[in-house]
């Protein structure tokens, strides 16, 4: 069922968020805002039998970057009719960039375990009990990066340690290994960029027909990194190749250990276990490393 944008709704979007923008937690397509009317297209979420795509900011906290969104669409379960709620918790990474978390618990019932809030269309909602999650917080292996469309060269970050060098490395994907360590995967021409050579070894890495990605955001938890990277395809069909891909990150010796996501990084995410949403895992062996760096 979907529902009309009328009512009065006390939100205020970020001054730039408008127009298209690439979302990490989103592998289907683009995200569309329309901030004259706090309006965004594009989150896709499955809830019960039906399927939810475009909502609306209902409430915010400016005082901590707090917005609440509220699908257009409702959900129906044994007659009872649901609205559907997202928390967003945002921070600015640069003047095209994003983060954010979403605040509210992993559903696992019939939500394709996705962090909403499902209640009655009876319920008050407001940006205190829409925000506050049950099961507390997520951490920072599940940020969301946000990336303005056509500005991806403006929104780089320094790769986190581990991943700056020069590598040969092995692919497997849990049934084969591919590369056998004589492919090359580079970070040191540039801190922020990584280009993996495909007449090496072809086998895609992080999504990508061309081979080239930027770091956007990386988190150090405990011994592990989680970092996001965004290919620069012209293009992607979000079929076989994906805007976003994260890795968990870790060293033990002379090795660097990764596996991947598509998209934003899995709740239980480790670097030496292939996620059922990634390609694989990587075993990395150190051919360079930048002078300054070490790994730690």
């Amino acid at each position: 069922m979907f529902l009309s944008n009328t009512g009065a709704y006390s939100c205020t979007l970020p001054t730039k968020w408008d127009g298209e923008w690439h979302d990490s937690s989103e592998t289907t397509k683009d995200i569309t805002f329309t901030r004259s009317d706090n309006y965004v297209e594009g989150w896709n979420h499955q809830v019960f039998s039906d399927t939810l795509t475009s909502w609306t900011c209902i409430a915010d906290d400016s005082s901590n970057n707090l917005l609440l969104f509220k699908s257009n669409q409702t959900a129906t379960r044994h007659g009872f009719v649901m609205n559907v709620y997202r928390c967003i918790k945002w921070e600015k990474t640069t003047d095209y960039s994003y983060t954010y978390l979403i605040h509210a618990d992993l559903e696992t019932e019939n939500v394709n375990n996705k962090r909403v809030l499902v209640r009655l269309v009876s319920d008050t909602v407001n940006i205190t009990n829409g925000c506050s999650p049950s099961l507390g917080l997520p951490s920072a292996i599940e940020t969301v990066v946000l990336i303005k469309k056509g500005y991806i060269q403006n929104a780089t970050q320094d790769c986190p340690p581990p991943f700056l060098g020069i590598f040969n490395y092995t692919f497997n994907d849990s049934s084969t290994a591919y590369c056998d360590g004589s492919s090359v995967w580079d970070v040191c021409s540039d801190r922020t960029q990584m280009v993996v050579k495909y007449t090496l070894c072809p086998t895609k890495q992080f999504y990508s027909t061309g081979g080239i990605a930027y770091c956007a955001y990386f988190a150090s938890v405990g011994s592990n990194y989680y970092v996001t990277v965004v290919n620069t395809d012209t293009t992607v069909d979000f079929t076989s190749t994906f805007r976003f891909t994260c890795y968990a990150v870790t060293t033990s010796g002379d090795k660097v250990y990764a596996s991947d996501n598509k998209g934003a990084c899995g709740q239980n995410q480790t670097p030496q276990d292939k996620m059922s949403t990634g390609a694989g895992t990587l075993t990395f062996t150190v051919a360079g490393k930048l002078e300054s760096v070490k790994i730690k």
